[in-house]
């Protein structure tokens, strides 16, 4: 019988900090909350190698080092470190206690509770049992685990009434990996030589001292400070000499290749730019303009590929800079290289739990890798710091508590997915292959195109959703919507409870169906090569009878934002309004083949009714010579580019069923009046080596696979157009029906450039206004590749 929580006190997951061994408890404080009311009473769960735990009420952790600082600084210590270390010869309790809560509570007692406890299946340990082995803990304390992931910790109050110690933490500075001295104990021709700090644990003076380069600008008349990124290598066996000091780190020129085994540490500041940085990313001083605080914090958090590198530590730290000045600390993550190849490192930066920008570093390990790296082998993509700022401070910004970030990162052997719920970050490992999320959405595509799209109406024997008139009849509306709940929720099956899932997988499933189900959200979706219909996605449990929820599709319930700027080469700085003045002009490219197509005036109605929205200037664009022309202008530019026509997304070693012959990404194409612009002509008279659109229009790319993007397509039409400087991109992800598409699209138009709305919103209201009035679904199809808080401001 499975251990009964309503009879135990649990501390669930969500409430714990889970921290690696090697992390020091200056780090582990640092990604406790900011208020210290809220991290004393956090448990802290270190997972160990033999399957036990130790676990650290944080409250217990202050008062031990607190007692501890007059006989040594143990700040820089693990939790294991803690736990296993006995009390100085000369140790006496402290006499200035004032009634705390821990006052009458012996050291040696409170480094007792920090003995290492077992883990404890829910399902197969009893009420009983849980007790029995919780009492027998110093510390009242025991882990749950939930298929072998940690649930909880099982807990009972031993803390008195009273005060608390002074914050033995609060006085240092933010960087939990600098060390004040540099340890004089080397390894010189493989002697130890001892030093002053002969005491500290072998891990504490084998951490990278703080590096002698942060003070070395490249040239004072490029921006004053960015965020740099560069690699140290720990040596263990030769010291090097820097400025009359000894250091045990040196750096790694971008062109030098990792070694097998070695150690490593890669680092993260805001300084000015470095001549040892791999990759530099601006917008510093601009984000400073943008607020009063005195100090600014962004998060750093690293992600390597494991297939690749093995990492140690915290994956997230702060860094956090003063207006004006370089960073007080360096984010530092260490990694130890697996073998070789070409490895990737990505570093994410948040701000307010608000990823913005993506730095990624490809890096040779072995000297044979060298000639297999790309020519552009690091860059930074997204928002500049700047953009950033001015976007959360804007407003219409959305709540964090309605603002969600999924980001996925494709690794050589499966996806990191990094789930961020604005209380902190979720990470799963998802052991899927490529062609496993391929061929789901594949799948998913074509069944909403048979099932939906092509869905007859035998009353009538038409094709219901390809009509001219687009209300959808009642019982074929109910049968669409079974249809659609089966396609959704097999897409999230695939991704979250599929075998390659993994225990973590299935637990983000399962946070994402409690959370999803429990509150609208404005989900961020940062996936530069993992492109997934995430609308039609259907996360509540159902059974086959049960009645379908509307609100169970994410595209009903939240608004779903896809971030093309990460697919940019450098990090964009569109602030999320276009300001349109007394006149929006807007720029209307079409294919007037289509009339003569469906023998109807669907193009020609279209250009009747575009010029009659209030306060809009029309400009057509019905040539490919024409179109090509507006690609290749830098000045000038629409706000928005309004594309209807035919269009056709090619994936390498694709192939024609009826010629034989084999396509790649280049082939992808629009057509203007029967006339296609293949991507390759886009980019050999329109390339991404011109100035950038002026403007940075929002483009409406109402056609057949506009949007239908894929893992590997991920170099296709939208990435090019967020390249050339659009700041958004609105498609359709299969193929749309001429009528429905002629009509909903001017729809959305008038009503966003009458100005102060967001987009995001009004996408998420007119999918619910046709459902609710016309019971039609196409509009789910609609994927909003731009920043949902876009609004036009007018005057």
């Amino acid at each position: 019988m499975p251990i009964n929580l309503d009879k135990l006190t649990l501390a669930p997951v969500s409430n714990c900090l889970i921290a690696e061994e090697t992390a020091s408890l200056l780090q582990i404080y640092h990604l406790l909350p900011s208020i210290r009311d809220d991290r004393l009473y956090r448990f802290v769960i270190t997972p160990l190698t033999d399957g036990t735990h130790i676990v650290a009420r944080w409250i217990e952790v202050e008062e031990i080092v607190h007692r501890l600082m007059r006989y040594n600084d143990v700040r820089r210590w693990t939790l294991p470190e803690l736990a296993a270390m006995s009390l100085p010869h000369d140790y006496v309790e402290p006499e200035e206690h004032v009634a705390t809560k821990l006052a009458e509570v012996p050291l040696v007692s409170l480094i007792q509770r920090l003995a290492p406890v077992q883990g404890l299946d829910r399902q197969t340990t009893t009420t009983h049992e849980a007790r029995t082995i919780r009492d027998s803990h110093p510390g009242r304390r025991v882990v749950v685990l939930e298929s072998g992931a940690i649930f909880g910790v099982i807990f009972e109050e031993i803390l008195n009434a009273g005060d608390v110690v002074p914050d033995p933490f609060a006085a240092l500075p933010m960087m939990p990996e600098i060390v004040a001295e540099i340890s004089e104990e080397v390894m010189v021709t493989g002697e130890v030589v001892p030093g002053p700090f002969a005491a500290l644990p072998m891990a504490e003076m084998e951490r990278a001292p703080e590096s002698a380069l942060l003070n070395e600008g490249i040239s004072s008349a490029q921006e004053d400070r960015v965020f740099n990124l560069w690699i140290e290598q720990r040596l263990r066996r030769e010291a090097e000499i820097v400025g009359g000091g000894r250091t045990l780190t040196r750096i790694v020129p971008p062109e030098e290749a990792l070694a097998v085994g070695g150690m490593y540490v890669v680092n993260v500041n805001v300084a000015a730019p470095l001549t040892s940085a791999r990759v530099q990313a601006g917008g510093v001083e601009q984000a400073e303009a943008m607020t009063a605080a005195a100090q600014i914090e962004v998060d750093v958090r690293l992600v390597a590929d494991s297939a690749f590198f093995k990492m140690y530590g915290i994956p997230q730290q702060k860094i956090i800079f003063p207006r004006g000045g370089v960073s007080k600390n360096i984010a530092s993550f260490i990694i130890e290289p697996l073998k070789q190849g070409i490895g990737e490192i990505t570093a994410i930066l948040s701000l307010n739990q608000k990823p913005f920008q993506k730095i990624v570093a490809q890096v040779a390990i072995g000297e044979a890798a060298l000639a297999d790296l790309p020519a552009e082998p690091v860059r930074a993509s997204g928002l500049t710091l700047a953009a950033a700022a001015a976007t959360m401070s804007s407003p219409l910004a959305y709540s964090p508590e309605t603002d969600a970030s999924l980001i996925i990162i494709r690794e050589a052997t499966g996806y990191t997915f990094i789930l961020s719920l604005g209380s902190g970050y979720t990470v799963a490992r998802l052991n899927l292959a490529e062609k496993e999320i391929v061929d789901a959405i594949r799948r998913a595509r074509a069944e909403f195109l048979e099932k939906i799209v092509k869905k007859l109406d035998p009353s009538r024997n038409v094709y219901a959703y390809q009509m001219k008139d687009t209300t959808i009849p009642e019982a074929i509306h109910q049968e669409a919507m079974r249809d659609l709940r089966q396609i959704g929720d097999r897409l999230f099956r695939t991704l979250f409870f599929a075998p390659g899932s993994g225990d973590l997988g299935k637990e983000m499933g399962h946070l994402l169906r409690a959370t999803t189900a429990e509150r609208e959200l404005r989900v961020n979706v940062i996936a530069e090569r993992f492109a997934f219909p995430w609308s039609l996605v259907y996360a509540l449990p159902f059974k086959p009878s049960d009645p379908v929820d509307p609100m169970g599709f994410w595209g009903y319930r939240h608004i779903i934002e896809y971030t093309p700027q990460f697919s940019a080469r450098q990090p964009t700085t569109f602030a999320p309004e276009i300001k349109a003045g007394d006149r929006l002009h807007l720029g209307f490219v079409f294919d007037q083949t289509i009339d003569t197509q469906f023998n109807a005036p669907i193009i020609a109605e279209q250009r009747l009714t575009l010029p009659g929205i209030s306060g809009t200037t029309v400009t057509e664009y019905d040539t490919r010579d024409e179109f090509l022309d507006l690609l290749s202008r830098s000045e000038g530019l629409p706000h928005i580019i309004y594309f209807y026509g035919h269009a056709v997304s090619r994936s390498p070693g694709e192939r024609d069923v009826a010629t034989g012959i084999e396509y790649g990404l280049g082939d992808s194409y629009l057509s203007i009046n029967g006339e296609s612009v293949t991507l390759d002509e886009m980019n050999l008279y329109a390339g991404l080596d011109l100035d950038r659109f002026d403007s940075a229009p929002l483009v409406v790319l109402n056609a057949c696979e506009s949007a239908e993007l894929s893992p590997e397509l991920y170099n296709g039409l939208v990435p090019y157009l967020i390249g050339r400087g659009a700041r958004g991109v609105i498609g359709t992800e299969v193929l749309m029906p001429a009528f429905f598409a002629a009509e909903f699209a001017p729809a959305l138009l008038r009503r966003f450039v009458a100005g102060d709305i967001r987009l995001g919103d009004l996408l998420r209201d007119m999918r619910r206004e046709y459902l609710r009035d016309k019971r039609n679904v196409l509009p789910l199809i609609y994927a909003l590749y731009s920043n949902a808080e876009l609004i036009v401001k007018r005057g």
